[in-house]
């Protein structure tokens, strides 16, 4: 059996076993081949060896992940959607999957994250629960920061800046960004907040997701799937990117808007994908504790030793009860955490 260590869902009632379309588009794909499978919901990627999910195992070894190398694994393992397309339309399948990635992609995480009313409202309180407590503290605004940094770096900007802002930032060459970056965090979000209800409807970026879909819904036309009567992986990908918009319901629903007054052929092709969707067989799932565990684990090995290793002999050298010094302070961590836990301090979420 295959499994698939895929991030978690706080869409379950909606019928989606993940919130990340690269997973969601694997599921499909493993679903769409009708291969025996299972399902691990994870919270961590700690058992990628790239710090990436999806993972596929086979014989509770670690084979591939991301998106291509387990769809050229499962190939390879003779479950190919693509086994009847010709070498023009396997190169066509390829670009239009690059398209859906690189530019859905980008629209997605902007109504999700950029927009206020949608992440203060609906995807803070569903990642937060999903994750538990304190994870739960921390995590959505890192998926935040990740998808501002995203969209800042192909020069998308998120409009959460005042004309005067940027005037002064520009002015005093980013010393507003240099002063912003020492604000709390919890008094931006507090600030954002107030804001959540701005509408960002005529946002640049649903008009590039309008081509990109305009473009998607020529190709599929009036048949059932991209390349005809039968799947392909183009059709899991795209159902793993347009499912996430389709099936969650937001405050503000403006990409959602589009798709279903637009192109409604693609509609159809998701809601027949989705009937086929059927709840996988979710065998085991994570611990609010092991993924503080694992949290922890790839900070220390990201940020805290590569610092160590290279200042050791100096720090010993300025202070050689510096190692007792941090095993002290680890101790004492425990023995907090643990206290804790004991007198009910922290509890673990309840499951569902």
């Amino acid at each position: 059996m295959y499994s698939l260590y895929s991030w978690g869902s706080p869409f379950e009632e909606q019928g989606l076993y993940s919130f990340d379309p690269v997973c969601v588009s694997v599921q499909a794909y493993m679903q769409l081949c009708k291969v025996d499978w299972s399902l691990h919901q994870t919270n961590s990627t700690g058992i990628s060896t790239n710090g990436c999910l999806p993972v596929v195992t086979f014989n509770s070894a670690v084979v591939e992940s991301g998106f291509w190398r387990i769809v050229q694994f499962m190939k390879a393992e003779g479950h190919d959607l693509n086994s009847k397309l010709n070498e023009e339309q396997l190169s066509q399948s390829t670009a239009y999957i690059s398209l859906v990635q690189d530019c859905l992609v980008d629209s997605l995480l902007f109504s999700w994250y950029l927009v206020s009313e949608n992440f203060a409202d609906m995807v803070r309180p569903r990642l937060a629960r999903m994750f538990g407590f304190p994870l739960s503290l921390f995590i959505p605004t890192q998926f935040k920061d990740y998808a501002e940094e995203r969209l800042q770096f192909r020069g998308i900007s998120s409009d959460l800046e005042t004309a005067a802002e940027k005037e002064a930032a520009a002015a005093a060459g980013g010393g507003l960004q240099s002063l912003k970056s020492k604000i709390p965090r919890i008094y931006l979000l507090a600030k954002e907040g107030f804001n959540r209800h701005a509408d960002k409807s005529a946002h640049p970026i649903y008009a590039q997701a309008d081509k990109c879909l305009a473009v998607l819904s020529n190709k599929l036309g009036t048949n059932e799937y991209f390349f005809g009567a039968s799947p392909t992986t183009l059709d899991a990908a795209v159902y793993g990117y347009l499912s996430l918009v389709l099936y969650p319901e937001l405050p503000q629903s403006t990409l959602k808007t589009i798709v279903t007054s637009k192109y409604h052929n693609l509609v159809e092709l998701c809601d027949r994908i989705h009937a086929q969707m059927e709840r996988p067989a979710i065998v085991s799932g994570q611990t609010w504790f092991s993924g503080i565990a694992t949290v922890a684990k790839q900070s220390i090995a990201q940020y805290i030793l590569p610092t160590v290793r290279s200042k050791q002999q100096q720090e010993e050298r300025e202070d050689p009860q510096q190692a007792e010094k941090a095993r002290s302070i680890v101790g004492a961590l425990f023995v907090f955490i643990g206290y804790a836990i004991y007198n009910g301090v922290l509890s673990a979420p309840a499951s569902n």
